[in-house]
């Protein structure tokens, strides 16, 4: 995957520094990241160091490409540091709008890690200001443009997201922002043929299928689906995993998401099997020492499609292989905070729960129960609420599985205690998707 003698010469060959070429940033594994990271940190703070703004606004880049690659906070900061530097140090109205939207980007990237819903205000006010400021630029600049389009469909569509999208007004308009900027970034691409430029539209799409899948699977509509399928088919053949490696494994892996669901919402367990087939190459989208969060995402997304193959199916040992999966991800150490440390556990408990309400075998429930208490005695609620709230959401839903099947309840009043505490925790914390999960789990328990 990582054949690149000739770009390290590139890389290198300014005495330590690499050409100002962001797509050369994937083929950096973390040790050289954090190596060029403090280089330029130590250049930006050099007294002979004239022109301050370039070496702080790629020490921004590399430091956010760090973090969203870790969940490094630590890295987070250094980012966000630098790109406040960057404005200081912005000479131009150009420069002053790329720091803004690196700051922008930071902050979105940290929503995106520890799920922050104040990063998403702050990227608001960076965002509006970049607006203003970029009106400035005569004659306008394409790439600018195309940029500021993208990460303010960025913010849309988390705000989107995050309140949900049944309503849709809020996800068009982030959908009309993406559109523009992936129709700019196509553009660019064709007057320059860069992998930067190529990197910019995949990471385009790559929004926009995030947003169309999250709606299709809001209304239940596997055409939406489609149309994400063929988008990202046709992205990946423009990409080289030797030289865009990162991006490509993003694009694999939606590719594959976009089967799962598809075939969850048809009922076709042959999609969901092709889906799983692109995340199961014999050679790794991604090794861990790479980038430990997308190797994450590439397991969760293998062991969601093992699940939902397994309900289509009945195959009992479909569901082992997911919970094997499942587990393989969850023995690599990951930051406390991390939003993907709870779905990973959010989703590998609700597997355990899946797996005993599609065989309708109580023992399994009685297993499945026993395995969630053993997790909540082995947690402490004070340090880890998200994790505790996360086991009683599936213990909740056990319970009411366990009501379906039999007809009648005998943990009401523990499925209601464990699913009310557990909403608490996600509002508090602002996970409104996981409190929308234990109140659907509470409005069952109802109707029981």
């Amino acid at each position: 995957m990582f054949e690149f003698g000739r770009e390290l010469r590139r890389i290198f060959g300014n005495q330590g520094r690499f050409e100002s070429d962001s797509s050369l940033y994937e083929l950096l594994n973390l040790e050289l990241l954090i190596s060029q990271g403090r280089s330029l940190d130590i250049e930006a703070g050099r007294v002979s160091t004239r022109n301050r703004f370039d070496p702080h606004i790629e020490s921004a880049v590399i430091w956010r490409e760090y973090a969203r690659r870790t969940g490094d906070p630590l890295a987070m900061r250094k980012a966000a540091a630098a790109a406040e530097s960057a404005g200081k140090d912005a000479k131009t109205i150009a420069q002053a709008v790329q720091a803004v939207l690196e700051q922008a980007l930071t902050c979105l990237t940290g929503a995106d890690l520890f799920e922050t819903a104040e990063l998403l205000t702050s990227a608001e006010g960076l965002l509006a200001e970049g607006r203003v400021a970029v009106a400035g630029i005569s004659p306008a600049d394409p790439v600018l443009n195309a940029r500021l389009s993208l990460v303010e469909g960025m913010l849309g569509a988390r705000l989107a997201l995050r309140e949900g999208v049944g309503e849709l007004d809020a996800a068009l308009n982030a959908m009309a922002h993406i559109d523009r900027a992936v129709e700019k970034f196509d553009k660019q691409v064709r007057l320059t043929k860069t992998n930067r430029d190529k990197i910019w539209a995949a990471q385009a799409r790559l929004e926009r299928a995030d947003l169309l899948m999250a709606v299709g699977i809001d209304r239940q509509d596997s055409s939406l689906l489609g149309a994400v399928i063929k988008d990202l088919e046709a992205v990946r053949a423009r990409l080289d995993p030797a030289y865009e490696p990162v991006t490509f494994a993003a694009i694999v892996t939606r590719l594959a998401e976009a089967h799962i669901h598809q075939g969850q919402i048809e009922g076709n367990a042959e999609a969901v099997s092709i889906g799983i087939a692109l995340l199961s190459a014999e050679d790794e989208l991604m090794v861990y020492e790479h980038s430990p969060l997308d190797w994450v995402c590439h397991k969760m997304a293998l062991s969601r499609g093992l699940e939902v193959l397994a309900t289509l199916t009945g195959a009992d040992y479909i569901f082992d292989k997911a919970l094997a999966v499942y587990d393989l991800a969850l023995k690599r150490p990951l930051q406390k905070g991390l939003g993907i440390r709870a779905r990973l556990m959010s989703l590998r408990a609700s597997c355990l729960a899946q797996r005993a309400e599609a065989t309708g075998d109580l023992k399994a429930l009685d297993d499945a129960e026993r395995a969630f208490k053993e997790q909540l005695q082995a947690t402490r609620p004070l340090e880890d609420p998200i994790d505790w709230a996360i086991l009683q959401t599936n213990l909740g839903k056990l319970y009411v599985t366990r009501g379906d099947i039999t007809g009648f309840m005998l943990e009401r009043a523990q499925a209601a205690y464990a699913l009310d505490a557990a909403k608490e925790i996600f509002i508090e914390h602002g996970l409104h998707s996981l409190a929308a999960t234990a109140e659907a789990h509470l409005v069952r328990l109802r109707g029981i």
